[in-house]
């Protein structure tokens, strides 16, 4: 395998990472910044107030996108299998 074929790889492998990601930290990212602002409003201290709400945002994304994800990542393990598999023979 060439250089510029494994950092092709590696550039792919990246991307297709932060796609898969980037919807589930988002969504808790926006909650943690509401829940901050709701936070200061009311002047709470209590952590639990915030953790317990992000696990289940979390989760419930992951069951929501989950098919989108198992997609993404499909489309990018098949074809790297592809071309990955028949250098080694």
């Amino acid at each position: 395998m060439d250089p510029n074929t494994a950092i092709e790889f590696a550039r792919t492998t990246l991307l297709t990472a932060l796609k898969v990601a980037a919807p589930l930290l988002a969504s808790v990212l926006l909650l943690a910044l509401v829940l901050a602002i709701v936070q200061t409003v009311l002047n709470l201290q209590e952590q639990t107030l915030t953790i317990v709400p992000k696990i289940v945002t979390a989760v419930l994304m992951t069951c929501v996108l989950a098919p989108w994800m198992l997609r993404a990542l499909m489309e990018f393990t098949i074809p790297l299998l592809r071309d990955v598999l028949p250098m080694r023979g």
